[in-house]
């Protein structure tokens, strides 16, 4: 099912500087307290914002699955707890680190005297992973090593896209980005760990990409997506690079139909033609609606 190839639009996402090294105890998995109850959570796009994420969430929205890309849901009831937590999760925790990695002056007082959450509360982490949603996409999972390690057993989809694209796409369509200043990559789980850099040096451990030689930026983007390559097993991990050109039509709406297709083969979804609906593991995925706490056929 894997779609990466040697002379792929996205294989530089990998492509460390001549003489780089991974640090000795690489790679590392956080560590977490066992979860309350049995993780929903199965497929996670763990790819970071502008590699396309918006398709996977988009491909698994139309195939029934309850889903979440940063605080968008669907086919899921918008007070379910775990809907909730993952927005409790970008707008108490991400949003206010983000205005630190700027080194905004409210930002930095509200850390500097103890009131800024370095990291999400683990029941905000426990419940967003063990609520009413099935998959999640984009931020904030790059940004909070424990989220994979609390899904041991997910598919996980990589999106990958050129570096040098991915960067620039972020500093000119988005706000940048934070990650970790390049002294600490050795001592953290991966570049994007900005819970473990600010804890380590306060806000001078994160940095806006947009602020950062843009060589060091697309040093820590590829040393992310290998860390996920490491600790990810091949038979649960599947690349995807959406620039890739598919014949006969190489266009995006080609590549999103035929990753819809390995989507399918790869987490095991086949379409019932008498039921009419898309079958997971042998319960069919009926959306959500008024009165359902959660898609029928799918949490029991």
């Amino acid at each position: 099912v894997d779609d990466l190839y040697e002379n792929s639009n996205c294989s530089g996402a990998f492509r460390l500087p001549e003489g780089a090294k991974m640090p000795k105890d690489w790679p590392r998995m956080a560590k977490v307290p066992q979860l309350p109850r049995h993780p929903s959570i199965r497929i996670v796009a763990a790819g970071v914002g502008t590699t396309g994420t918006t398709t996977i969430h988009r491909t698994m929205c139309q195939h029934r699955i309850p889903s979440s890309h940063w605080g968008w849901s669907c086919n899921l009831n918008q007070e379910d707890p775990a809907e909730l937590s993952m927005h409790a999760w970008i707008d108490e925790w991400m949003t206010p680190l983000l205005y630190l990695s700027d080194k905004q002056p409210n930002a930095v007082r509200a850390m500097e005297s103890g009131k800024m959450q370095i990291y999400p509360p683990e029941r905000v982490l426990q419940t967003a992973v063990t609520g009413g949603l099935a998959a999640i996409a984009d931020s904030p999972i790059s940004f909070e090593p424990k989220l994979l390690a609390y899904v041991p057993n997910a598919k996980v989809i990589l999106t990958l896209r050129d570096p040098y694209k991915w960067y620039a796409s972020r500093v000119k369509n988005h706000a940048g980005d934070f990650m970790c200043v390049r002294g600490l990559w050795d001592k953290v789980i991966h570049p994007l760990s900005i819970g473990e850099c600010v804890e380590t040096l306060g806000a001078a451990g994160i940095i806006n990409i947009k602020n950062m030689d843009k060589a060091t930026a697309v040093e820590g983007f590829a040393r992310y997506n290998l860390w996920v390559q490491a600790v990810i097993p091949p038979e649960r991990l599947f690349r995807f690079c959406p620039w890739d050109c598919r014949p006969p039509d190489c266009t995006k709406d080609s590549s999103t139909k035929w990753f819809a297709r390995k989507f399918e083969e790869f987490v095991g979804m086949e379409w019932d033609r008498n039921r009419k609906t898309w079958m997971w593991e042998g319960k069919p995925m009926v959306p959500w609606k008024e009165g359902n706490r959660y898609p029928p056929g799918y949490q029991k």
